[in-house]
């Protein structure tokens, strides 16, 4: 019993450093929690832990498929009179990471029709959903049906004041609204990395760019976060550094995301891609872009040979019949193509090849 009872405090726990090591402890809990009787602890939070796990490697398409299987199977949770399905709670979370939409308004069907659900719970998903949505009113009556629901609810989660106000600031809700959230959503059992990173968010949102800068820093190594999470960090700190024009040290902390949020989709993914587009950095996953003389089109080697001759751009303007501006366009791309300065190193690149 007291076996089984630790596979809950486990899961729910703050997360081992090691999760080789956390995994062999969550299935020894299981069997120890199946002999002693607990079901919902064998079925139920065994599933949840899969996925605690899967998200804590961050790879989000584990996470689900774990919380699918153990929903499949959980049967202690869908006795009547109980709050049910926990799994359909975590596995919406993890729709909207995903950007799931459909997926997540289906679980709110089921969650709703359920009895004695914690009185937050709905609001919270719905707010959500109806941000990602884009849906300003249906975010707004959600928001305060959520804020009048949160005095009854005793503890404060972790993960759902960043998710909350991350989806607040999708949909541009108003930094009163904002603070509003935060001050209803935070408190003093929440860990210090998620009340900074919030901290952080909101400073970014008033276009306070070095404080946010400072906080985002100071949690990009926090265990204590998912990897996911921190890889937003990282490009939470990024998109400060380039609203400061600091572009170098704003890829290295672009190049910092890219392994956290690699086995990772949905909203996450979407702005690592816009800060990287801002940067002129080929997307994740692109090939390598041609470069050297097999990138020029075939107008563009005309041009270099002609600058390699010491064509100037009037001279080429006149030679090919074209205006001066997309003469000057065309040795423009041809210097970037061959990664060259100097027109002189473009006749040395033509003389070799």
């Amino acid at each position: 019993m007291l076996a089984a009872r630790a596979l809950n405090d486990l899961v729910h726990g703050e997360p081992s450093t090691s999760p080789v090591e956390h995994a062999e402890t969550l299935e020894r809990m299981r069997v120890n929690a199946e002999r002693a009787g607990f079901e919902s602890l064998a079925v139920a939070t065994y599933f949840q832990g899969r996925a605690r796990l899967a998200v804590r490697a961050g790879d989000l398409r584990a996470a689900i498929a774990a919380l699918k299987e153990g929903r499949e199977q959980d049967r202690s949770y869908r006795r009547p009179g109980r709050w049910a399905d926990y799994h359909g709670v975590f596995l919406a979370g993890l729709y909207l990471e995903a950007g799931e939409l459909d997926q997540v308004e289906q679980l709110i069907t089921d969650l709703a029709a359920l009895p004695n659900n914690p009185s937050t719970m709905i609001p919270g998903l719905a707010f959500h959903l109806a941000c990602r949505r884009a849906d300003l009113s249906r975010a707004e009556a959600s928001l305060e049906e959520l804020i009048t629901a949160l005095p009854e609810q005793p503890w404060r989660s972790n993960e759902q004041a960043h998710d909350l106000i991350s989806a607040a600031l999708h949909i541009g809700l108003p930094a009163h609204r904002l603070d509003q959230m935060a001050t209803a959503l935070l408190d003093a059992s929440v860990w210090d990395a998620y009340r900074t990173l919030v901290d952080a968010q909101l400073a970014e949102a008033r276009s306070q760019h070095a404080e946010a800068l400072a906080s985002y820093l100071s949690i990009a190594e926090a265990h204590i976060l998912e990897p996911a999470t921190r890889g937003t960090v990282r490009v939470g700190a990024a998109r400060c550094l380039l609203a400061n024009n600091r572009r170098e040290e704003a890829t290295v902390q672009v190049e910092a995301a890219v392994p956290l949020l690699a086995e990772w989709r949905g909203w996450r993914v979407v702005q690592l891609a816009q800060v990287r587009a801002q940067l002129g950095m080929a997307p994740v996953g692109a090939a390598p872009a041609v470069t050297g003389p097999t990138a020029l089109t075939p107008r563009e080697r005309e041009v270099a040979v002609l600058i390699s001759d010491g064509l100037t751009n009037t001279e080429l303007a006149r030679r090919l019949y074209i205006s001066p501006k997309t003469a000057a366009v065309h040795v423009s791309n041809i210097l970037r193509k061959l990664g060259v300065s100097s027109r002189t190193e473009v006749g040395d690149i033509v003389e070799r090849h």
